[in-house]
């Protein structure tokens, strides 16, 4: 029997665009493209990022590799592995390249430069920025008719990402998002204020940037404005969607192509009166990630997916090319299938705005509950029943009926950080009530 065909891939990337924004439920962005892809698409709707910033998470998709294995740790260039993400022979666009595949980049690469640089594995189709990129990526697919090597395009949009001007009241590079009249925009959240036993370090973080946030003063109507603002960001990153799917109609390519819409981090949205991204917040951490092509099998998938560390060994199957050693994702059915509910997945974190930064983050997923810790302050460990709670509003971890499972969570913890080579946050980790001394000591070696 002869090998299944390879299949064109196509990724198209929102930055910044929370899953939270286009659930089927939410109802207050209009995305036909979207719901177009969805109608024959498998839709993981616990898709995680492993940071949620631009360059660590970038770092991960083209990787298969956690932040903190690269040597990234934020967006700054000091903060920046000695080896560039793209150079890596083990990074997306070198691996397909060597499966027989065409690579090519349009857009914002973010992971380290601005656009994707020459040593990357892919063809430049277009440098950073949105305007005219839509067409430029829909014309290359045009072009792919009747070519003899299958091809795979990453299509990275900046918008939704430009709602960090429109806090700022700056001028946005793509064209201003008008205010509308309050009393037609989205209601605040349910979570809109911050939860009672909300992490110290976080609150802090939000206050020592308002250069960047810019909400400090809103009122109640002006953050219902933002969350109307980026939702019609992200209509436009629909109708970017739109284009490239309607060139894949037009070229005869699209029963050929896996297409997969995705997201490098999410925007607090108001959440916990919070916007952008880096806290490890639901609406900062939970991505889209919607596939369709030969081989998928519509519909919903509940599993725990890790968009950073998953997305790569899929695509790698998917082109029936070996995925690299020492991989901590795995690659997810699209076929059929669910992953065991112990799967463990993580994410980590740290804010730029002290030199050296102040706090940093780590959170991990197993089932239905969630467990995050800060590196300093009151209430550094959060814990959370998403089934009952998914706006993060009751801390579990002060209660005392909760112990055992916040134990629990402490060694999964513990057992990740030690597994991915996690040297920085392992002393900053609450260690379970029964690990014996050999773990301290072993971990406190050095002690600062």
């Amino acid at each position: 029997m002869s090998a299944a065909p390879q299949p064109n891939i196509l990724v198209v990337m929102a930055d910044q665009l929370g899953a939270h924004v286009i659930d089927r439920d939410e109802g207050w962005a209009d995305t036909p493209h979207l719901d177009r892809l969805r109608a024959r698409a498998a839709e993981f709707g616990r898709a995680y990022v492993t940071f949620p910033l631009c360059v660590p998470s970038r770092a991960s998709f083209l990787t298969g590799r956690m932040p903190h294995e690269l040597g990234i740790a934020g967006n700054r260039r000091a903060e920046r592995s000695p080896t560039e993400t793209g150079a890596r022979p083990d990074s997306l666009g070198h691996l397909l390249s060597a499966a027989g595949y065409r690579c090519a980049y349009a857009g914002k690469w973010h992971a380290t430069e601005a656009s994707a640089p020459p040593d990357a594995g892919f063809e430049v189709v277009r440098p950073f920025g949105d305007r005219g990129l839509a067409e430029a990526c829909a014309d290359w697919l045009r072009g792919r008719q009747g070519a003899e090597h299958p091809f795979l395009l990453i299509a990275s949009f900046d918008d939704p990402h430009t709602i960090c001007e429109y806090a700022r009241r700056q001028p946005m590079p793509y064209g201003d998002v008008e205010r509308c009249d309050v009393r037609d925009a989205p209601p605040l959240p349910s979570n809109f204020l911050p939860a009672p036993f909300e992490s110290e370090a976080v609150r802090h973080e939000k206050h020592a940037a308002q250069h960047v946030y810019g909400t400090a003063a809103y009122t109640s109507d002006e953050w219902r404005e933002y969350r109307a603002a980026y939702r019609r960001l992200a209509e436009r990153a629909d109708a970017y969607l739109g284009q490239l799917l309607d060139a894949l109609d037009e070229a005869g390519l699209t029963d050929s192509t896996l297409v997969v819409f995705t997201s490098d981090h999410g925007d607090g949205d108001a959440a916990h009166r919070w916007n952008q991204k880096t806290a490890l917040f639901e609406e900062c951490t939970r991505v889209p990630l919607i596939v369709s092509g030969p081989g998928v099998v519509p519909g919903g998938r509940s599993g725990l997916t890790s968009a950073g560390l998953d997305l790569l060994p899929t695509l790698l199957r998917a082109a029936g090319a070996a995925a690299p050693h020492g991989l901590h994702g795995r690659p997810r059915a699209l076929d059929a299938g669910e992953d065991p509910s112990d799967r463990v997945i993580a994410a980590e974190t740290r804010f730029e705005r002290a030199d050296p930064p102040l706090t940093r983050g780590r959170a991990i997923w197993c089932g239905d509950h969630k467990y995050v810790v800060y590196s300093w302050g009151r209430y550094r460990e959060q814990l959370f029943d998403l089934r009952n709670d998914p706006g993060e509003q009751r801390n579990l971890a002060v209660e005392s009926r909760f112990d055992r499972l916040r134990d629990e969570l402490r060694a999964k913890l513990l057992a990740w950080c030690r597994q991915t080579g996690d040297e920085e946050f392992l002393k900053f980790v609450p260690l379970p009530a029964d690990a014996p001394e050999s773990v301290r000591e072993e971990i406190f070696a050095i002690p600062y």
